[in-house]
């Protein structure tokens, strides 16, 4: 294999060494080891037919979650190619934009896709040329300094923002970790899910795929029938699964949760480590596209949060190894102490290499060999980082900064609300409003009475200026195509309300429900 990049070269290495053991699954298919090699190879040789080599951009797009997706992957990093995936959901904004900045000379699909002048196949049709191949051996073209994949952020700000990760960085991410579970993936593979099957294949051991929506009941089939399970859980999904009422006690077959897309509230977190009990492991990691993972909240922490140091749940843990971690001033060079809130920055070898073809954003995140994360922490006196919020998620009322964060918070911890997301809206006298939207928890209608009750919690606990001027019930928040709430929405729904297209707003210290917002009041409650 030469001199290939690390990261590429263990992974065929993998497949080699392991070549009788299941890999990869999906529905009634289970592929081998050696199955994943000899597609991966009849992939290569497809993809450089038409056109693929290292350095060039090559666009993958699929709807759902189809397996085939990683031995594509996979055949884009033996060839060196600079890779974009795009799995397609109900909140896919922009992929003509995202399509044309990443530069593909290819791009494979699913679904359809914008004419954005590069070539064009489908994926059935790659599958095709590729199965007509002789799987003859390709070597490891990828090095370690080349872009092995540009990976768009959410852009629920604005214009997403392709984060270029190199080979070195992709192989510092990969946690390699033990194989003594099936790894159960319900996520996209676009994003953390696709990294977690490679870091499987790398281990030996197998994964499997649910395509689809994430449905409760089907994730505790798969579980009882493939257990000992591992998995990785939007927050969102973990609060399914507690108020699905089968598995609100446990989901026989699970072994080991991870989670971490989204900030997850305390006590649905306590809720969750209580009924489940012991014998399902927890552990999180707080990450960004730009940085791969930074801290874990690892299982002993979780543990420990259940007896003596309960307030470990708000945390996201300790730096990971080879990450340093430090809370900075506004002035972004004086290190804060413990206890200061201020901005995260971040310096490990798994920070990417800036943001694709915009050099000005990236000299703004990346100084003196550290990235700027954009989130509000703080640490302890232990080393373990708190989050207070994300320095956009700021909103400005009368001068003051009200983080979004521990409102969101608060207001999860009334009994009536299962999920609540808050942001700013322009207001003519205090410069911006607090505006809640909450998803009623099952068994609690959402009134006014309701609503103002949360609010009332917000300001008991944190400052009456924190209390949300305006509240809109929803039966669900909407989500980013990474399960993230997606602001950019909310903000436009809460405008639109202020400027008098929506429902009316409560003011002051009242915090009244409106319905026009996003959903009338009396819906029921929905579904990180």
């Amino acid at each position: 294999m030469g001199g290939g990049a690390r990261y590429v070269t263990e992974l065929v290495g993998a497949c080699e060494r392991y070549a009788g053991r299941p890999a990869i699954g999906a529905g009634a298919v289970l592929l081998s080891y050696a199955d994943v090699l000899t597609l991966t190879y009849r992939l290569a040789g497809a993809l450089e037919e038409l056109g693929v080599r290292r350095g060039t951009g090559l666009a993958c797009v699929t709807a759902g979650n189809p397996y085939e997706a990683l031995p594509v992957r996979l055949a884009a990093h033996v060839l060196g190619a600079r890779l974009t995936q795009v799995s397609v959901g109900p909140a896919t904004h922009g992929l003509d934009f995202l399509l044309r900045d990443c530069e593909p000379v290819l791009v494979v699909h699913d679904t359809p896709v914008p004419d954005t002048g590069a070539a064009r196949i489908t994926l059935a049709g790659l599958l095709e040329r590729a199965a007509a191949r002789e799987a003859r051996p390709v070597p490891v073209r990828a090095r370690e300094e080349d872009v092995a994949r540009v990976t768009y952020t959410g852009g629920t700000t604005g214009r997403p923002k392709g984060v270029a990760s190199t080979f070195a960085a992709l192989a510092a991410r990969d946690g390699a970790r033990g194989a003594e579970t099936v790894y159960l993936s319900v996520t996209s593979l676009a994003q953390r899910s696709g990294g977690r099957c490679l870091e499987q294949l790398r281990a030996g051991g197998r994964s499997q795929i649910l395509g689809g929506p994430f449905d409760p009941g089907g994730f505790a089939a798969a579980c009882r029938r493939l257990g000992p399970v591992s998995t990785y859980l939007t927050t969102s999904m973990v609060y399914r699964l507690l108020d699905h009422p089968p598995t609100a006690r446990g989901v026989p077959g699970l072994e080991r949760v991870s989670y971490g897309d989204s900030p997850i509230a305390p006590e649905r977190l306590r809720q969750a480590l209580t009924r489940w009990g012991p014998g399902v492991r927890w552990r999180q990691g707080y990450g960004m596209n730009e940085a791969g993972v930074i801290c874990r909240l690892s299982e002993a922490d979780h543990d420990a949060a259940r007896t003596t140091r309960p307030e470990l749940l708000a945390s996201v843990g300790r730096p990971a190894p080879g990450v340093e971690v430090e809370v900075r001033g506004a002035d972004g060079t004086t290190v804060l102490g413990p206890g200061a809130t201020g901005e995260v920055w971040v310096r490990s070898g798994t920070v990417m290499a800036g943001y694709w073809r915009r050099p000005d954003l990236t000299a703004e995140v990346l100084r003196d060999g550290r990235l700027r994360t954009g989130d509000l922490g703080h640490l302890d006196a232990d080393g373990y980082l708190y989050l207070d919020d994300r320095v956009k998620d700021v909103v400005m009322v009368d001068g003051e900064n009200i983080y979004c964060g521990p409102v969101e918070a608060a207001l999860s911890r009334h009994p009536a609300v299962a999920e609540a997301a808050v942001v700013g809206r322009p207001d003519a006298v205090t410069g911006e409003q607090v505006c809640a939207f909450l998803v009623p928890a099952a068994g609690h209608a959402p009134t006014d009475g309701a609503a103002a009750g949360a609010c009332a919690r917000v300001a008991a606990e944190l400052a009456p200026d924190h209390r949300p001027t305006a509240v809109f019930w929803l039966p669900a928040l909407p989500l980013t195509d990474r399960g993230k709430p997606d602001k950019r929405r909310l903000r436009a729904r809460a405008a639109a309300a202020g400027s008098g297209a929506g429902g009316a707003a409560g003011s002051g210290a009242g915090g009244a429900a409106g319905s026009g917002a996003g959903g009338a009041a009396g819906s029921g409650a929905g579904g990180g």
